[in-house]
């Protein structure tokens, strides 16, 4: 049976917040669900143990280039390039994101080198809303053929860990992959959903551990929308997930969650007086 393996770098537990923590739940959780079962997990973060399918790797909480040292030494050991030559395919899918659950069972009869979403699909964690955006680069969960993945890259977006995973996939995937068999998931039913939160680095409005109260949501607010317009996605695949969403919003902010315009930033000054009781 088609094999596949995900790789996920955990966010170091002292650096999560209520949110992020709430949002690796459900990564877990989507990944558990997976109507396909021949899959495993490698993930590189706090420990050094194998459960079941999960296999997890201590990766040192250091600088860049002092992590993707540890990086080169961690795939060159025998039994994660046992992991990747097990698998024919493998994602690399963050640890706050959500697989579709029916992706891989999707995926197994195909016969690609990647399979990828052109519509990148966003889920807010503020509101509950789910958009859909077309984009020309391939998204950072992608489902590859194990093979590439490996292979050393010293183009646009390399970094220095030397393989293709480990590169800025909007710079570097869309060209490797050129020449190469692309299948791009159907919009209704995309690889996965990026969801964006306040307590992310990329936002720039609080990461790690920075409580509710200390958050930028002017900043929060302006990232939201440099994804686009939010209407409503074609998917229905994420459905369920919103619930157990909107449980850790209220979690960890004491408020409900609140719809936000559409476009632009129109109606945002009433998002905060209701939000911060003002």
């Amino acid at each position: 049976m088609t094999s596949f393996l995900f790789v996920t770098h955990l966010t170091p537990a002292a650096k999560r917040s209520k949110l992020r923590s709430a949002l690796n739940a459900l990564y877990f959780r989507a990944l558990k669900e997976q109507t396909w079962k021949e899959w495993k997990v490698l993930i590189l973060g706090d420990e050094e143990k194998t459960e079941g399918r999960f296999h997890y790797v201590h990766l040192p909480d250091s600088g860049r280039e002092e992590k993707f040292a540890a990086i080169k030494d961690i795939f060159s050991r025998p039994e994660i390039k046992k992991l990747f030559s097990e698998a024919k395919y493998t994602v690399k899918l963050d640890d706050d994101d959500l697989i579709n659950p029916h992706i891989l069972e999707n995926a197994a009869g195909l016969d690609f080198d990647i399979y990828f979403d052109s519509f990148h699909t966003f889920i807010d964690s503020s509101s509950g809303v789910i958009t859909q955006q077309q984009r020309e680069w391939m998204a950072s969960t992608c489902i590859h053929r194990s093979e590439h993945l490996l292979k050393e890259w010293n183009g646009p977006g390399s970094s220095s860990v030397g393989n293709l995973l480990y590169t800025d996939h909007s710079k570097s995937w869309h060209l490797y992959y050129s020449n190469k068999k692309k299948i791009a998931a159907e919009k209704e039913h995309p690889v996965y959903a990026r969801i964006l939160s306040p307590s992310s680095i990329t936002s720039g409005a609080g990461s790690g551990s920075v409580p509710f109260n200390d958050i930028s949501f002017e900043k929060y607010y302006d990232y939201l929308h440099a994804f686009g317009e939010w209407k409503k996605a074609a998917t229905k695949d994420f459905d369920a997930y919103l619930p157990a969403l909107a449980d850790a919003w209220k979690e960890f902010s004491g408020k409900e969650q609140m719809p936000i315009s559409s476009s632009g930033k129109k109606g945002n000054s009433n998002f905060f007086r209701r939000l911060f009781g003002t």
